[in-house]
């Protein structure tokens, strides 16, 4: 009978190919499978090994450590399953290969841990270990440790509340078991029906992804099929469109005539798919190269932008591996060819790198030489093939705070060339892909080296580090064979790059284009040397001991961790003294990734304006509609207005920095500022000055509006210039000895608890309403120190910092306040003008600004912009941006600096101005919206403040800070969901918020057959499929719930009592996640909801709250599940009601593919959601 039980791979196989990967395991495991199944490639039998390896050094190490451990065969019989019950009586520490099972699922795990919790054993309990040779969790590995909690809970008496993985690097990570606990639950169920269903006559459509061991297999039916994934670059959501119509073979798409649509494919795309499966389906020619067909020249894009050749030109390529041990990816191989004389053969140079010491030395050494090539060749440039090159470089200068500088020179400058992007704008090939190994076809005979294929390179990487071999490439008994293989390997990438690009200009002569010289674009560029502040940087890192100098590894041991730990000579500690030298150059490598974006989008849209699409920072396919002329008193302007497919995820806003959104039309190099820009409707607004037009005009240029499809994109404002001035004088000062690090920042970047606030905590936990009072005594009392107080959604956290910065000011305190945003700012400052007010305290609140626009909303309430030159001790309020309290004049001016919405706010920036105040309070909650940033920062250094001090907790901890327990805005049920998923179940109800309720004006029956509630959360579910940005079917839905809404009744509690009223327009919220489902319900809905995206909403409240989920399934979510589902996303959606919130959603979305522990963390939140309705 057992041998018929499922296992936990089983079911990890289900999670991830549940109709195709499944079905042909339960035809293997029925013995119905007739067919053979490919061999594991050799790199999936090395990891295999690896993995084996892996799990025996840990046991090693642990009887080494002096455990116990029961090492059990493993074989799941009866004998090993009365084995493993007897091992955990006898509580042994570790037992290895545990045999488990129950009625429908049996499985070895690989090990089982001791802890110290009492359970139906005795004193102790066991959790599950999944060892896995992987550096990052995958969602499998989920599934079976969830699987290993099912089969424990028997035995235990209870369910293990965590596991833990031990992963590549030799590091454990736990995680609580209820934070997936509901998605595996709801796959067993969905498995359990599949197995019940199963009909081995209903062989599935194929579909390319990943089918575990079946992927293979499932790829060789789709070649033998002629299958639509033979087409280079066909995209899974066009070959579905494609089957939709009836076009399932490459052959088919290949014959297919033109004139004819497909639906939801524009025309240039099928033109594009047709003409390349016809290629594909051209005989290669009598010397065996593939057929090809020249695209034509527009606009000087394809070979007429390929640069004119230079003597110094260098052809580059990488190498990279996972790196099992320090659980990162190691570049261990830099490559490049080059010619010492014009039409030479090429030479080839390399740089070896076996860890991240030696990788970060290689980085170095490459661009050295670089930079001393281009010393003699001024015009060379750097040519790769695809983005893998360019990619990896920006990481590693920022990983390891080198050569930033430079990397960003040769960023901005085009001196990297991907030949890539230019050879598919330039021909259309007969080959299934555009790698180079299959281009090459057109230039190069067979290749001679041993390592052929990157994923043979990685097997023999592999290899050699278990070879014992010598860390350099050569014969033995001095070199290593495997190195030599390939470097050979690297060195054939580098000559096919060389002799792609040799071809190309072979092409472009051809076809009489001229070989002028490009010059080396200047737009933005800086000098080479590096940043001062990244030069302090690496001074600061110099200091520290060598093996302190990069974050520690995975695998750090913990004599590592607590020697970073350890003070160095600058009054800090080795660990601070790194992250300090990582937040110096945090603006620049922000104000550098946005120019290297900036540069990316304007190449993609000369070479392929396609992929803008799903670009958040640029429109794309925009299309001119109107212009009107607009005069003023000073001059005029011509006001353009563009359309564009609302559909765009985007994130741009006028309104961005002080000096607007500006947007460049690439083609023409129009650069204009944003007028007005409505992304719901698809509508934006440009702003051309007359005398800018006049003088293009004049020039010869024209307008530069061009009358077609065109694109635009974002110009980066490099707005931190001031913060960068004011933070090398102040590190100056730190490095010199001459001024001390804020001690209140200090005290933050140490990390050091607060053991007073225990007790005030302790004493807030007795008496919550003296939270206020309590805290401003305890901050009138405090130096040197940095506290959070966190305030979850209702729990009046802007009401309580008011009352505290009020109490403050009457004991003669000077507070200043910033944030991210001005309307934050805003915000807080007319709390406490407010406050102030009412204790009779006078006006003593301004705002510090050097603009002379007013602002309407601050001068409504009679808070005065003042000039920082004007600020006085007088003052007790001061409100402003970072840019204002970063000024030397404002420096120890204040007893404490409050930080509003501090989960925004990132470190870097309260460095800049924390020598300000005296004492710092972080205000806020990093489980609603966080900070943007772009950047790859090392370490810490990304985060922001509030983000750095919680160290991933969902609650501050009581040493840390203050916890606002308390909801005053939520019903009972709705707080205990939101507390549940969100924190920890820390956050309660007030308990008079039991009269939160509405009354429904019409009886409303869900799709469940059921009346919908009058409180609490519900999540109504609304089946519908290929739904992406827009969904009618749930818009149907809330337009009913809405109209059976209006004209009931609300009641909800208040300060001093209750509040009724009758459910109007103002008092029904609806949001969404997309701009087009939020342009759909304000034309359906009218004015019958208020209706805007969660991010409008942020800080509001109504008595009911109803979120448009609109996306089917994972798959067709814009973005992905990760922003769809996002917590602090979520948790805004659902908490802005007082009574009763609504979810509508597609049930598929808690059925899809996870592809991320992220993603099925929100996935499990979403189920319990789904089950918060049921029970």
């Amino acid at each position: 009978m057992r041998t018929k039980l499922i296992t936990p791979s089983k079911l990890s196989l289900f999670s991830r190919s549940p109709v195709i990967g499944a079905w042909w395991e339960e035809l293997e495991a029925r013995s119905l499978f007739e067919e053979s199944k490919p061999e594991p490639n050799a790199l999936d039998q090395q990891l295999f090994a690896d993995g084996l390896r892996h799990e025996q050094v840990l046991l090693t190490k642990l009887e080494a450590q002096g455990y116990r451990i029961a090492r059990l065969p493993g074989k799941q019989n009866d004998a090993d399953y009365a084995a493993t019950k007897a091992a955990m009586a006898d509580g042994f520490d570790f037992i290895h290969q545990a045999s488990l099972c129950n009625d429908e699922l049996r499985g070895s795990a690989d090990l089982l841990r001791r802890i110290e919790q009492s359970s139906s054993l005795g004193a102790w309990s066991y959790i599950p270990i999944e060892c896995k040779l992987a550096s990052k969790p995958k969602t499998t590995f989920l599934v079976q440790a969830s699987a290993y909690c099912e089969l424990l809970t028997p035995l235990l008496g209870q369910r293990p509340d965590h596991f833990e993985l031990y992963l590549g690097g030799g590091r454990f990570q736990r995680y609580a078991t209820d934070q997936f606990w509901a998605w595996y639950q709801l796959l067993r169920q969905r498995h359990r029906t599949f197995r019940a269903a199963f009909d081995p006559q209903a062989i599935p459509e194929d579909m390319p992804g990943d089918h575990g061991g079946w992927t293979a297999f499932i790829e060789q039916r789709l070649v033998n099929q002629r299958d639509l994934m033979l087409v280079a670059n066909m995209r899974q959501s066009q070959r579905q469109k494609l089957r939709a119509a009836g076009i399932t073979t490459i052959d088919a798409l290949g014959a297919f005539p033109g004139g004819i649509s497909v639906p939801g494919l524009n025309p240039e795309t099928l033109h594009e798919l047709r003409q390349q499966a016809e290629l594909q389906l051209t005989p290669a020619g009598p010397d065996g190269r593939p057929a090809y067909r020249l695209r034509p020249v527009i606009n000087g894009k394809g070979l007429a932008a390929l640069p004119a050749a230079d003597d110094g030109d260098i052809w580059f390529d990488m190498e990279g591996v996972q790196d099992s041990v320090a659980g990162t990816k190691l570049e261990y191989l830099f490559g490049a060819c080059y010619r010492d004389a014009p039409g030479g053969e090429p030479q080839f140079k390399a740089w070896w790198a076996h860890s991240p010491v030696e990788e970060k030395q290689a980085f170095e050494q490459w661009v050295d030489w670089v930079e001393a090539r281009r010393a003699r060749h001024p015009g060379l440039r750097v040519y790769h093939y695809a983005s893998y090159e360019k990619t990896a470089m920006r990481r590693l200068a920022q990983q390891h705070c080198t050569r930033e500088a430079v990397i960003d020179e040769w960023l901005r400058s085009g001196l990297l060339v991907d030949l890539l992007p230019v050879l598919t704008s330039s021909i259309v090939l007969g080959e299934p892909s555009y790698s180079i190994k299959k281009v090459e076809h057109l230039y190069m005979e067979k290749r001679e080296a041993e390592v052929t294929n990157a994923g043979d390179s990685v097997v023999a990487y592999l290899n050699w580090q278990n070879s014992g071999e010598p860390d350099r490439p050569g014969p033995l008994p001095e070199g290593s064979p495997l190195l030599k293989d390939i470097e050979n390997y690297n060195r054939e990438d580098c000559e096919s790059t060389v002799f792609l690009h040799d071809w190309m200009r072979n092409l472009k002569r051809e076809q009489g284009l001229p070989e002028e010289p490009l010059q080396l674009s200047s737009e933005g560029q800086e000098p080479k040397e590096p940043w001062p502040l990244e030069q302090l940087s690496a001074q600061l890192l110099a200091e520290l001991p060598e093996e302190l100098q990069s974050d520690p590894p995975a695998n750090a041991t913990d004599a590592l961790l607590a020697a970073q730990e350890e003070g160095g000579r600058r009054g800090m500690s080795w660990r601070v003294q790194r992250l300090l030298a990582q937040l110096l150059p945090f603006h620049h490598r922000e104000a550098k990734v946005a120019w290297w974006a900036y540069f990316d989008r304007r190449n993609r849209a000369e070479l392929s304006p396609g992929d803008l699409v799903d670009d958040g920072e640029a429109i794309a396919e925009a299309r001119w509609k109107s212009v009107e002329p607009r005069e003023s008193k000073l001059t005029g302007a011509d006001y353009h207005t563009f359309s564009f497919d609302p559909a765009q995820p985007l994130k741009l806003r006028a309104d961005s920095g002080d000096r607007g959104l500006q947007l460049e039309i690439p083609e023409t190099g129009l650069k204009v500022s944003v007028e007005s820009l409505d992304a719901e409707r698809g509508r934006v607004t440009l702003k051309l000055p007359w005398k800018k037009r006049d003088q293009r005009r004049a020039d010869g240029l024209g307008d530069g509006i061009p009358d077609r499809l065109t694109s635009l994109i974002k110009v980066p404002a490099d707005i931190s210039e001031k913060l960068r001035e004011s933070l090398l004088e102040q590190a100056n000062a730190w490095l010199d000895g001459n001024q001390a690090l804020p001690p209140a920042m200090l005290q933050l970047l140490e990390r050091q608890p607060i053991a007073e606030l225990e007790a005030l905590n302790s004493a807030i936990a007795a008496e919550p309403g003296s939270v206020a009072t309590r805290l401003a005594s305890f901050l009138a009392n405090s130096s040197g120190v940095t506290l959070a107080l966190q305030g979850p959604p209702g729990t009046g956290k802007s009401t309580v910092t008011g009352q505290v910065i009020a109490q403050l000011v009457a004991d003669g305190k000077r507070v200043a306040i910033s944030s991210n945003s001005h309307a934050a700012i805003n915000n807080l400052l007319i709390k406490a003008h407010t406050t102030c007010q009412e204790q009779g305290l006078g006006d003593q609140v301004v705002k510090c600004s050097s603009s002379s626009k007013k602002e309407e909303v601050l001068a409504r309430e009679g808070i005065p912009l003042v000039h920082p030159d004007e600020i006085t001790e007088e003052q007790a309020v001061v409100g402003g941006t970072t840019w204002m309290f970063c000024r030397d004049e404002l420096s120890e001016q204040f007893d404490l600096l409050v930080i509003d919405e501090a989960g925004q706010m990132s470190l870097a920036n309260l460095l800049v101005m924390a020598r300000c105040a005296k004492t710092i309070l972080l205000v806020g909650d990093q489980q609603q919206l966080a900070q943007p940033t772009q950047a790859d920062h090392p370490g810490d250094s990304g985060l922001s403040c509030l983000e750095y001090l919680m160290q991933g907790a969902h609650v501050v901890p009581d040493d840390r800070g203050v916890f606002l327990a308390t909801s005053w805005r939520m019903e009972p049920s709705l707080t205990a969901m939101v507390s549940q998923l969100f924190y920890d179940g820390r956050l309660k109800a007030n308990p008079a918020n039991a009269v939160n309720a509405i009354s429904w004006h019409q009886r409303y029956l869900a799709a469940t057959g059921e009346p919908l509630p009058e409180q609490g959360l519900v999540f109504e579910p609304v089946a519908h499929s290929g739904c992406s940005v827009v969904c009618e079917a749930e818009i149907d839905r809330i337009e009913q719930i809405v109209d059976a809404l209006l004209n009931g009744s609300y009641c909800h509690a208040r300060a001093g009592g209750e509040q009724r009223g009758v459910l109007g327009p103002e008092q029904i919220l609806v949001t969404a996640p997309y701009n087009v489902q939020v342009n759909r319900l304000q034309l359906r809905l009218g004015k019958r909801a208020r209706v805007g995206t969660v991010d409008k909403f942020q800080g509001q409240e109504a008595p009911v709250a109803i979120h448009s989920l609109t996306a089917s399934d994972g798959d067709a979510a814009p973005r992905g599940l990760g922003f769809l589902l996002e917590p602090n996303r979520l948790n805004v959606a659902i908490s802005r009601a007082q009574c009763l919130s609504i979810v509508v959603g597609s049930p598929g979305l808690t059925t899809g593919i996870a592809n991320t522990v992220e993603e099925v963390e929100q996935i499990n939140r979403l189920c319990r959601i789904t089950q918060s309705a049921t029970t």
